[in-house]
């Protein structure tokens, strides 16, 4: 099973719609926060990534359990090339993710300034 953004069962930015935001003052409040679409990318990039981290990490972990019972040494050998495989992607996307984490933290940060000073203008 691959992993995609709705796998964790979270609401994401796209289907909240029209909903109102956490920014409203009442639902028909006509200063409304809305998300840039910079800062959903990074969101739906996050929660993809980090998807993938947990799903990378079941693999590993089952792969480790598989290898801690095989007695075949060529088994062994192949599970021991997909382990490095794994441990390579995890190091790779765990890069990534830090990356994308402090770019979304920089655009939340910006949204919410600008979202003040038009509150206080």
């Amino acid at each position: 099973m691959s992993p995609n953004n709705g796998m964790l069962g979270e609401t994401s930015l796209s289907e909240m719609g029209d909903q109102p935001s956490e920014f409203d003052e009442s639902p028909e409040a006509t200063r409304r926060f809305v998300p840039s679409p910079e800062l959903r990318q990074y969101l739906a990039e996050i929660k993809g990534q980090a998807q993938f981290l947990l799903y990378l990490a079941d693999q590993i972990e089952e792969s480790l359990g598989q290898l801690t019972h095989e007695s075949d040494r060529c088994h062994s050998a192949f599970l021991c090339k997909v382990l490095g495989m794994y441990s390579t992607q995890l190091e790779t996307k765990h890069q990534g993710l830090g990356e994308r984490v402090a770019e979304a933290c920089q655009e939340i940060y910006v949204s919410i300034r600008e979202y003040e000073q038009r509150d206080w203008t």
